[in-house]
């Protein structure tokens, strides 16, 4: 009698081993390569536009950061905000939404917004030219992506800055 059990003790065995395997692997976080996709990416920050740096805003408006919605819904950025490494602050106003696959352009100087087109309202440039850091944010706070660089000439991407060229950095 003991005989005929031990087959089937060893074929519960191991269906358990194989649940508590593939109940361990549906759980697991995904690997790296497989990274979920932030809905809202910062992708460009032009820092240093060509000529000399003028106390003008026409010159002002040159400078701009760039976010996409990569995501698939039209998000609302209502309150989110984007910062550089010093006091500088932008609050996205209310009602900004931004559809699936669309970009935004923020400019640091003065002018009238539009849907593809936002103003910071400064009298003064926002973005290093010699590095910074753009640091997106929800409307709760969270920090959602940062995105540093080092100006100068076209330097490539490390784990510690962006690639950029001599007034652009592509995050």
């Amino acid at each position: 009698m003991s005989l005929a059990l031990a087959p089937r003790a060893r074929f519960l065995v191991a269906l358990l081993a194989a649940v508590l395997v593939a109940s361990l692997l549906a759980i697991a976080p995904p690997a790296a390569d497989a990274a979920v996709k932030k809905p809202l990416d910062i992708v460009k920050v032009y820092y240093d536009p060509p000529g000399k740096d003028h106390s003008k805003n026409s010159d002002y408006t040159k400078e701009y950061i760039q976010v996409k919605n990569t995501g698939k819904k039209t998000l609302t950025l209502t309150g989110y905000t984007i910062r550089d490494n010093g006091p500088q602050k932008f609050t996205f106003p209310k009602g900004t939404k931004l559809k699936p696959g669309k970009t935004l352009t923020l400019r640091s100087g003065k002018g009238k917004s539009s849907s593809s087109t936002l103003y910071w309202g400064k009298s003064s440039y926002i973005w290093n030219n010699t590095g910074d850091t753009a640091r997106l944010y929800s409307n709760k706070g969270k920090l959602l992506e940062s995105c540093a660089y080092k100006g100068g000439t076209h330097k490539k991407a490390t784990k510690k800055s962006v690639r950029t060229t001599t007034t652009t950095a592509f995050c």
